[in-house]
Order: C-alpha cells, then sequence, then structure tokens
C-alpha cells in the first residue's frame, strides 16, 4: 500500500476517513469521564447560550420593522 504522506498521520490511500468505513470503528481513545455536577454546569451553559441566541434573533426581528428595513 502506498502511503499519502510518511510523517506521524500517514495512512493508507483506500483507508476511510473519520470511522467512516464497515466493521467496528477503532476508538482506542479513553472515554470521557464528567461528574454529574459536571455535566449539569456545562448543559445549564449550553441552555443559557442558546435562550442568549434565541433572545437577539427575536430583539432582531422586532427591530427590523421599527427600522423600516422588514
Amino acid at each position: 500500500m502506498s502511503k499519502i504522506t510518511d510523517s506521524l498521520n500517514d495512512r493508507p490511500k483506500d483507508s476511510t476517513i473519520a470511522q467512516s468505513g464497515p466493521g467496528l470503528p477503532d476508538d482506542s481513545s479513553q472515554p470521557i469521564e464528567a461528574t454529574e455536577e459536571e455535566a449539569d454546569r456545562i448543559r445549564a451553559k449550553f441552555e443559557d447560550d442558546a435562550r442568549a441566541k434565541v433572545k437577539r434573533e427575536i430583539d432582531e426581528q422586532v427591530e427590523k420593522p421599527q427600522r423600516g428595513s422588514a
């Protein structure tokens, strides 16, 4: 098999990308360990970010007709 490169990340040309090929994935990485508190904190941050984004979009839509650009 010829290689694409000879660097640290070399792979055969016919190799799949991102485990998109058939069969079991080759996942040799360690699973992520998180406490319930960390998970709740991260979940709350995503929810707060989503709320802020929706609020900005709504405020923008409300503001458009007032500026005459609806």
